[in-house]
């Protein structure tokens, strides 16, 4: 790397610790735009294209500012691909001299080495997990707590850890991968982990307690920043099923109070057969009232509640409080068990919590096992004001950000430094509009599904290529599969798919262009086309049947009325479906071009793409418009723009 990378902007008087020879234009784009005024703002807005290496540009100049000013760095990402990538280039800056380190961490869940725990739902696990070691019954934990007392853990500090690498060095200790990862990450400048655990309060104040680190003392990174917007709302978001009453029934039934005749003893009896009562109560309300999907606000489940029970919800709640402190005072029934009964009361509080706040939703939603009682969060901001508000410095990243002000307002971004940065493969990507089909909601039929499957199977066999069609949910692309013949071999992203299933799937896809080319079927905005890397002649055509709006729901209505109330009804409808649809179209455009020299040719099929045209990335060039049934003008025209991309 040439001396001249080694400063920069502010009177070339900051350091940055780019590992690389060369830097790409877009990268050194990048490091001028935060340099400028590193600790000046609080809060930088950016896109920059895909495959232009965002993360490396990025660290090489936060890392020399977070060790100048004492602070720690957390790199929040989505996926553990993401994730792994923060790990290769500390290790790449490692390798060229820097004195760097970092540590990867994963979810409890997946760390942990008790399967029973492991397969708890996640809040469930966290907290069996925090009475398992507080009562020193996980032997993970207590030989974990051995030697570090030892000091046989003190070799282990300041390196770079991936997740895989705390795992292997876990077992081989026989000691808790999670709490390994988490010491290791005490002493560490770079903490990568995903959104959640930060983004949750619960977790996020259990992970800066056990890191011993405040907000003000870190520098927070929001890779592929779309995405947050979803975890943000589910996790001020909780749900409570019939099933999980059931469970917290079974769990007062089976605590023993003993046969004292004390007065304590009857009253806790008394209570105990009083909390029963009410909670069958509850399971019948949800059971009667939830036949359907509807609104179901907390004034009228507390008014269905007491007219039932002839008690107020709130003595009801103080009840199961007091009932639970009392019984884990007199160990009489502590632990696992007792988790049913605070998942209860932890939905009571956030329903009195939430009683007259717009930002949330009450939801009745029958299931296959029962019924389900929802508060939904709205409004991403109330998850993520705390980190903008303490956060040193936080900066938001993603390659489909646009418009940046429409991200900044939903996020409750007031000010920011913002820049877009342009790739070098503009114009090497080129897009045609397909009219006469659609996959809106009233037009979904068998006619409309064969006219798109007929299309897609010509282009297919009509190009010497590797093509994905993505649609825009599952239910779409089983009803074009239905209709498809093509004589490619075809990879399709199955619903609930396993992870190891999937990545053999894409492993065998991407070799396919040397036979003349497959053909991989996927959703927008799911695991085949986010996260995922087709370089090359990989990927050279992506097909996209239909916009991607979210699916009619009580949570979009109640999230549309709420925006409009604040923005208007124009805004509102722009926020909640055209921008997210367009940045899931954007995520699958953005799978062709992985590099400079990249080049891909994209078929969106819908006649709404006529008026979303400018939600398009800016560096896809739209050529033209086409009906559907001008089939050989339409291959005609892919086939030329194949040919002299590739002689390019």
């Amino acid at each position: 790397m040439d001396d001249d990378r080694k400063k920069n902007s502010k009177e070339d008087s900051i350091a940055i610790f780019f590992p690389y020879e060369n830097i790409r234009r877009e990268q050194d784009e990048i490091v001028r735009h935060l340099c400028s005024t590193l600790g000046e703002e609080r809060c930088y807005v950016f896109e920059a294209p895909s495959g232009v290496g965002k993360t490396v540009a990025v660290l090489s100049v936060l890392l020399p500012f977070a060790l100048d000013k004492g602070l720690r760095i957390f790199y929040m990402c989505r996926t553990h691909t993401q994730m792994g990538r923060v790990i290769e280039e500390l290790r790449a800056m490692h390798r060229s001299g820097y004195k760097v380190d970092g540590v990867m961490l994963r979810g409890k869940s997946e760390m942990c080495r008790i399967d029973y725990v492991r397969k708890l739902p996640y809040r469930m696990m966290v907290r069996a997990c925090e009475k398992l070691r507080a009562s020193h019954k996980c032997p993970f934990d207590m030989r974990f707590r051995e030697l570090l007392a030892e000091g046989a853990l003190d070799g282990l500090y300041g390196g770079i850890y991936h997740s895989d690498d705390i795992m292997t060095i876990s077992r081989g200790l026989r000691i808790c991968p999670y709490e390994l990862g988490i010491e290791l990450a005490r002493r560490a400048t770079v903490i990568t982990l995903s959104y959640v655990y930060l983004v949750d309060r619960e977790l996020r104040n259990i992970i800066l307690n056990a890191l011993n680190v405040y907000l003000d003392e870190a520098v927070v990174v929001i890779d592929e920043a779309h995405n947050i917007l979803d975890v943000a709302m589910e996790a001020e978001s909780m749900s409570i099923s019939t099933k999980n009453i059931e469970d917290a029934i079974s769990c007062l039934q089976r605590i023993k109070l003993g046969r004292t005749k004390s007065e304590q003893a009857w009253r806790l009896t008394r209570t105990k057969y009083l909390l029963v009562k009410c909670l069958r109560v509850i399971k019948q309300i949800l059971e009667d009232r939830g036949d359907r999907e509807r609104m179901y606000s907390p004034q009228e489940f507390t008014n269905d509640f007491e007219q039932r029970v002839k008690e107020s919800i709130l003595i009801f709640m103080e009840h199961l409080s007091e009932f639970m402190k009392t019984v884990a005072r007199g160990r009489r029934h502590v632990g696992l068990n007792m988790i049913s009964l605070e998942m209860v009361r932890d939905f009571l509080h956030k329903l009195i919590e939430t009683w007259n706040d717009a930002r949330y939703i009450h939801v009745l939603v029958p299931t296959k096992g029962g019924v389900d009682y929802a508060i939904i969060c709205i409004d991403p901001s109330v998850a993520l004001t705390p980190i903008l508000r303490e956060s040193n410095v936080t900066v938001h990243m993603s390659a489909t950000l646009s418009p940046l002000e429409d991200y900044m307002e939903i996020v409750g971004i007031k000010k920011a430094k913002t820049f877009k940065v342009k790739p070098s493969y503009h114009g090497r990507v080129k897009a045609v509009i397909i009219t006469g089909v659609t996959t809106a909601y009233e037009m979904r039929h068998e006619d409309m599904y064969r006219r798109i499957a007929q299309l897609v199977g010509r282009v297919a066999d009509s190009l010497d290529a590797n093509i994905a069609v993505f649609t825009p949910s599952y239910d779409v692309l089983n009803s074009v599969r239905a209709f498809l013949g093509v004589t490619k071999r075809i990879f399709v992203e199955e619903r609930g798919e396993s992870t190891a299933s999937l990545e053999e799937k894409i492993r065998e896809f991407r070799s396919m262009y040397e036979v003349g080319g497959g053909v991989l079927m996927g959703v927008l905005g799911g695991r085949t086309c986010e996260g995922v890397d087709y370089p090359g002649r990989e990927l050279e055509v992506v097909i996209i049947v239909g916009v991607p709006y979210p699916e009619p729901s009580a949570k979009l209505f109640a999230q549309r009325r709420f925006y409009a109330m604040k923005y208007g009804d124009e805004r509102a409808f722009r926020y909640t479906a055209v921008v997210p649809a367009m940045r899931k179209v954007n995520q699958a455009i953005g799978r062709l071009v992985r590099s400079p020299d990249d080049y891909g040719l994209v078929v969106l099929m819908d006649d709404r793409y006529v008026r979303l045209m400018d939600y398009i990335a800016d560096w896809v060039k739209i050529e033209n418009i086409y009906r559907y049934d001008e089939v050989d003008r339409i291959i005609e025209y892919l086939r030329a723009s194949l040919s002299r991309f590739r002689r390019s």
